[in-house]
């Protein structure tokens, strides 16, 4: 074990050298509702979901994150994830358009279940995905993206009835630049092929609208968001659901 620490220590250290620059950045999220493609991981209730996440300059993403309720009584929907992302745009020089690649791999852990024989359950949740990002306007600076994601999950370990199946996103979204905002407005339709849930129904399972904005101030970046979701599928969630979010976050140049 020890000696797999040790390469992975060097690993990292002569990836940073090659790569040259690295970011650390750390987030403060909170979160009237938890939900993550559609359904609440949080039983409806309020969270603070902190992460910490190191990028290497060309290279992936690797991510520390958490979504804890603000109600410690309800500590059984606590999650820990680590999560490798990594995004690529097909072309390097400057144009109007692009084809962006990316994909990730995110373990998830669930330390308390409330269930007497482990006191935890665990898995695996995968995405790749492609999207087209191109400038509407160069004077207004707005940017169209369309997109596909496919999200995969399975569990780990024990059985726990997490069904591992598909979900398929489709979105579009607009981006507009200001000096030091930047606003985003996104609509997403889902289809959920019985992931996690074996009592979900596959199909058309949520539309949803989101609206962002990210504020650049001296010490660090907020970003509020209103989101809204009208379900398709009652197996998914039992009604629409509102909900709002303020993350507050800096980055380090390593």
């Amino acid at each position: 074990m020890k000696r797999l620490v040790l390469i992975a220590a060097i690993a990292l250290f002569t990836y940073q050298q090659h790569w040259a620059q690295s970011t650390l950045s750390i987030d403060w999220g909170n979160v009237t509702n938890y939900l993550a493609h559609g359904r609440t991981l949080s039983n409806n209730l309020a969270c603070f979901q902190p992460g910490v996440y190191y990028s290497l300059e060309k290279g992936p993403t690797i991510s520390a994150w958490f979504s804890l309720p603000y109600d410690r009584n309800a500590s059984v929907y606590d999650e820990w994830d680590i999560i490798v992302d990594h995004s690529v745009n097909i072309f390097k020089q400057e144009q109007d358009w692009n084809i962006n690649v990316h994909g990730y791999a995110n373990y998830w852990y669930v330390p308390n279940d409330g269930n007497d024989k482990q006191s935890f359950y665990q898995g695996m949740k995968y995405n790749a995905g492609i999207h087209f990002p191109f400038k509407l306007s160069n004077e207004s600076k707005i940017t169209m993206t369309t997109g596909y994601d496919y999200y995969y999950y399975h569990q780990l370990g024990r059985d726990m009835s997490i069904n591992g199946a598909g979900i398929h996103e489709f979105l579009i979204k607009f981006n507009k630049k200001y000096k030091k905002v930047k606003v985003e407005a996104k609509s997403l339709i889902s289809n959920n092929r019985g992931a996690v849930n074996p009592n979900i129904v596959p199909g058309w399972a949520y539309v949803s609208q989101h609206l962002s904005c990210t504020i650049n101030t001296k010490h660090v970046s907020l970003r509020p968001s209103v989101n809204y979701q009208w379900t398709l599928e009652s197996t998914i969630h039992e009604s629409d659901v509102l909900w709002f979010s303020l993350n507050i976050g800096k980055g380090f140049k390593m």
